[in-house]
């Protein structure tokens, strides 16, 4: 098996497509996430429509007089945090966070004093992991192409060996998950030592958190190319559901202050492992709840395709 291994990791390293994908893009996503981080303003930012002469009293708040309503694509890019729009002595609050978020708001406009932020927040590390989440889940689909190729003769190669069919996939999946582990590690690693990033998480934290979104990945790109027939599909399903699940998750940001999105994207792996980082960020020690949910369903990912797999080889034989 580890002969095996050292051949699909051969074929992969002289193959350009898999150093280019993971030693260029990955530079660029951290670059993105730090940038992100570094700018983000600590008031929240509130637009006001239709009333000069409001005034929230909150260090927390950031208040930005607006001629007219603005259009939603400037909340969910977080230009705003919140818009006030006043029309015949009401207020209607227009805000994508959750609802906690949108009753401080009304308590303010109430005269009551609130703390805005309170408990866990999202920090470099955080935003940095936040963005990797999406890309590396997609690394993960990509990188199962000599997978595919081998599909069409796997039982010739099974049935002339010695492996099993669990020990054919299992060397596949190991060697995406080196491809895909090394060089995040190697990036990410460098980029907080170099550039000195405060991250509130140690070098070793930050790595072990690649080590599970990289597990999670490369049990995600398997499962996806053992259901699906050929490469082009496979990716084509892989980055839908892999966009759609990290948005709902809020990697990036909430996107919603609905609670059943809210409780849907908690059901995500890759919500869980936000929370885990952001539980190391706030000096909360390791999240035991949140790192067991990310590797129980990267497990079961790893055993379904096995089992599919399997399936599938003994009804091809």
């Amino acid at each position: 098996m580890l002969k095996l291994i050292k051949g699909i990791l051969y074929r992969m390293v002289t193959s350009k497509a898999y150093l280019i994908t993971p030693l260029v893009i990955t530079p660029i996503v951290i670059a993105a996430a730090i940038y992100f981080s570094s700018s983000m303003i600590t008031k929240a930012n509130i637009g006001v429509v239709g009333a000069d002469n409001i005034n929230l009293k909150s260090n927390e708040i950031n208040m930005i007089r607006l001629k007219e309503d603005v259009p939603l694509s400037d909340l969910v890019k977080n230009k705003y945090d919140a818009v006030l729009t006043f029309n015949n002595g009401k207020v209607a609050v227009d805000t994508i966070k959750d609802n906690n978020f949108k009753e401080k708001l009304e308590k303010l406009l109430n005269g009551e004093q609130v703390v805005i932020k309170e408990g866990e927040k999202r920090g470099v590390a955080a935003n940095i992991v936040g963005f990797l989440t999406m890309f590396v889940l997609a690394l993960g689909v990509m990188l199962y192409k000599f997978f595919f190729n081998d599909k069409k003769g796997i039982s010739n190669r099974v049935i002339s060996s010695n492996i099993t069919y669990e020990q054919y996939v299992a060397s596949h999946f190991a060697s995406v998950f080196v491809m895909i582990f090394i060089p995040t590690l190697t990036v990410t690693i460098l980029a907080k030592l170099l550039l000195n990033l405060d991250t509130a998480v140690t070098a070793i934290e930050l790595a072990f958190i690649v080590f599970i979104l990289s597990l999670l990945a490369a049990a995600y790109g398997l499962l996806i190319s053992s259901i699906v027939k050929d490469e082009e599909s496979a990716s084509m399903l892989g980055i839908m559901l892999n966009i759609t699940t990290t948005l709902i998750a809020g990697s990036f940001f909430t996107i919603s202050n609905n609670s059943l999105i809210s409780a849907i994207g908690k059901l995500f792996p890759q919500r869980h492992i936000l929370n885990f980082t952001m539980s190391l960020e706030n000096g909360k020690g390791l999240n035991y709840i949140s790192l067991s949910n990310v590797l129980i369903v990267s497990l079961m990912m790893i055993c379904l395709s096995f089992l599919i797999t399997r399936f599938k080889m003994r009804r091809y034989n």
